[in-house]
C-alpha cells in the first residue's frame, strides 16, 4: 500500500507551495521551495515519492496539480478553467466552456475548450479533455479577466464566444446554436459588440451575424454595407442550398426555425 499520510514537515512545505505558486504549479518552481528543507537530491525524491502517494497529480510535463485532501484526489475539487489556464496562460477560454460560464449552455462536459495564437494540442488529464485552438493573432481579442475559484482566468466575452463558434466551425450544429443563443438571450446580448467583433473578421462572418441578426429584428446596416462592396457569396455550411439576396449568402432554413 501507498503511504498516504503527509509528515508535519512535508505539510507545511506544500503549504508554502500553494501560498507562493497555487495549486497547479512547475517542478521547478516545487523543487526551490522544497530545497528549503532538503538538499537537491532529497527534494528530489521526496517529490517523487508524494507524487506517487498521489499528493502531486501530472498535468502535463513538467506541470503538477497539488491535491489538498485526502479524500479528494481527483480535479472534482478544483475548477477545469483554472487547469486550462494554467496549461496555457496565453490562451482565454470560449465556445461551449464559455457560454457555460455564462450560463448559456446548460450541458456538462469534461472538455475545456480555449483559443490561443501559439499551437494546436490536446491534453488528457483524469478523463478531461483540455483543447486549445490556434487562431491567427489578430483574431485573439475580445475576452475578460475573471475570477474562478481564486484564480484569474482570460474568459471570453459572450459575443466572442458567438462569433468564434461561426469562425471556427462550419457545421449546422454550430449555426443553429448561435442562432439559439442570439434569440433566447436577446436581452443579455450587446449586439453593438457583437457587430463591432463581427467587422473585425471576413465577409462571410459578417454576413452570417447579419442574417441572424434580421431573423430577430436587430439592425445590421454597417455589416450589410460592407457585405454590398464586396462580390461574389457566402455559405453558412456546405449543405446550404437557399439563397438570400440581401446578405448574398446560402443558408438552411433549419438554421433559423
Amino acid at each position: 500500500m501507498k503511504n498516504t499520510i503527509l509528515s508535519e514537515k512535508d505539510a507545511k512545505i506544500i503549504e508554502k507551495v500553494i501560498l507562493k505558486y497555487g495549486r497547479i504549479v512547475a517542478i521547478n518552481d516545487l523543487m526551490k521551495v522544497f530545497t528549503g528543507d532538503y538538499n537537491k537530491t532529497s527534494a528530489h525524491n521526496r517529490i517523487q515519492t508524494l507524487s506517487r502517494a498521489g499528493w502531486f497529480l501530472r498535468v502535463k510535463r513538467g506541470y503538477y496539480l497539488i491535491v489538498e485532501s485526502l479524500t479528494s484526489r481527483s480535479v472534482s475539487d478544483m475548477s477545469l478553467l483554472v487547469i486550462s489556464q494554467a496549461l496555457n496562460k496565453n490562451s482565454y477560454i470560449s465556445l461551449d466552456s464559455a457560454l457555460n460560464y455564462y450560463q448559456m449552455f446548460d450541458q456538462y462536459s469534461k472538455n475545456v475548450i480555449a483559443i490561443n495564437y501559439s499551437f494546436s494540442k490536446k491534453y488528457i488529464f483524469q478523463e478531461n479533455v483540455f483543447k486549445f485552438i490556434k487562431v491567427a493573432k489578430k483574431y485573439y481579442f475580445g475576452f475578460a479577466q475573471v475570477r474562478q475559484d481564486g484564480k484569474i482566468i482570460n474568459m471570453a466575452i459572450k459575443e466572442k464566444a458567438l462569433i468564434d463558434y461561426l469562425y471556427l466551425d462550419n457545421s449546422f450544429y454550430s449555426a443553429s446554436l448561435v442562432y439559439e443563443k442570439i434569440k433566447e438571450h436577446k436581452k443579455e446580448i450587446d449586439f453593438s459588440r457583437l457587430r463591432e467583433y463581427a467587422s473585425k473578421y471576413g465577409i462571410s462572418i459578417q454576413r452570417k451575424i447579419g442574417l441572424l441578426l434580421d431573423q430577430i429584428g436587430i439592425n445590421a446596416d454597417e455589416l450589410l454595407l460592407n457585405s454590398k462592396t464586396h462580390k461574389g457569396y457566402s455559405r453558412f455550411t456546405k449543405e446550404s442550398k437557399i439563397f438570400n439576396a440581401k446578405w448574398r449568402i446560402y443558408y438552411d432554413d433549419r438554421i433559423i426555425k
